[in-house]
């Protein structure tokens, strides 16, 4: 088999999982956390599979092609898988999709090792178990998405696995009607709640830092998330873009990257000689973004990981801005270079 053929078998296998985790669950909840934990750590590896197959292999310094081949090896974890698909393909898999996806993880686990003699009749906790399932999809699609030059022989399996998805959200309902009166309550505050990203439901309230930018937290099923909006940069029609600087245009079907994000959120100041004095774009010390950290008031807003700060700070050795602590810059450097250590290194 070459590795594109095992590749399309991990693949497959991993949205069989996810097609069983999402069926399961009217009858057997416990099998379809397991089910559905299972699809997403596989998938995760299917995206390593791309670098290389020893990559999913827990010491791929002693992998050996006869025992991976023959499934006689131990396999990274999702914590390593998060790593190497980070520092190896040079892909972020931002905190709050990695959270989703180890909050269902623990959930598994729980179901593994502890007797839950209920969990098929009560109520909420099936309500808990769905809203994992869609914080994890919402999170999982958006990097299949992302993904789709590796992924784009699967559009139907994804499509199918979205589907399924919007009918599971019945068993929110109930949640959701409980709330009313909560909801009804920011209407009148005016925090008009919105479409939640992850459930569907309009139970996410605002808390708007201006008028593009606002951080949203579903009641139903507790996904938080930041949303900008933006007019497309291919059609001009408005877009909502949520939690991360990658996503594709609702009307048109256009890439949106992280540098459209920076020319809509500084279009007005952009050009101005105050502006270049400040040294804006800055980069960000928590997703090594190159130029993607804007100024929106006291605020600044990382349009690639949407990371919020309340400063910058200048990096003592190449002098560009940075968020994050540049207090040892001048040695060990900033996002963007490693300062005279390592200048002194490859010298």
């Amino acid at each position: 088999m070459s590795q594109h053929d095992i590749f399309d078998s991990l693949a497959r296998n991993a949205f069989d999982f996810l097609e069983r985790g999402i069926g399961e669950f009217d009858k057997t909840p416990k099998y379809s956390v397991i089910h559905f934990c299972a699809a997403v750590e596989m998938l995760l590896k299917a995206r390593l599979m791309k670098e290389h197959w020893s990559l999913i292999v827990s010491k791929p310094e002693q992998a050996n092609l006869a025992k991976f081949m023959a499934g006689d090896f131990a396999s990274v974890t999702m914590e390593e898988a998060r790593t190497r698909i980070r520092d190896i393909a040079g892909e972020e898999i931002a905190d709050d999709a990695f959270n989703s996806f180890r909050t269902l993880a623990n959930h598994r686990n729980k179901m593994i090792h502890f007797f839950h003699a209920d969990v098929d009749s009560d109520g909420q906790a099936k309500a808990q178990i769905v809203a994992e399932h869609c914080r994890s999809w919402f999170h999982l699609h958006r990097l299949l998405n992302r993904w789709d030059a590796y992924f784009h022989d699967f559009g139907a399996e994804i499509s199918r696995a979205d589907r399924a998805m919007k009918a599971h959200r019945k068993y929110l309902s109930a949640k959701f009607m409980a709330l009313k009166p909560e909801l009804d309550a920011s209407r009148k505050d005016g925090d008009k709640p919105k479409a939640c990203s992850a459930c569907g439901f309009k139970a996410a309230v605002p808390d708007a830092l201006d008028d593009q930018i606002a951080t949203l937290r579903c009641l139903v099923c507790d996904h938080t998330e930041t949303q900008v909006e933006i007019d497309c940069p291919h059609c001009n029609q408005a877009v909502v873009i949520a939690s991360e600087g990658y996503a594709k245009c609702v009307h048109c079907g256009g890439s949106i990257e992280p540098e459209h994000l920076v020319d809509a959120l500084t279009k007005d100041v952009v050009g101005t000689k105050d502006y270049f004095e400040t040294g804006l774009p800055a980069n960000c010390g928590s997703c090594d973004g190159y130029h993607t950290v804007v100024s929106r008031g006291d605020v600044y807003f990382c349009a690639n990981c949407f990371d919020m700060s309340d400063n910058v700070e200048q990096c003592d050795w190449c002098n560009e801005l940075n968020t994050g602590d540049m207090e040892h810059s001048y040695s060990t450097g900033c996002s963007q270079c490693e300062g005279k250590v390592g200048w002194e290194k490859d010298d």
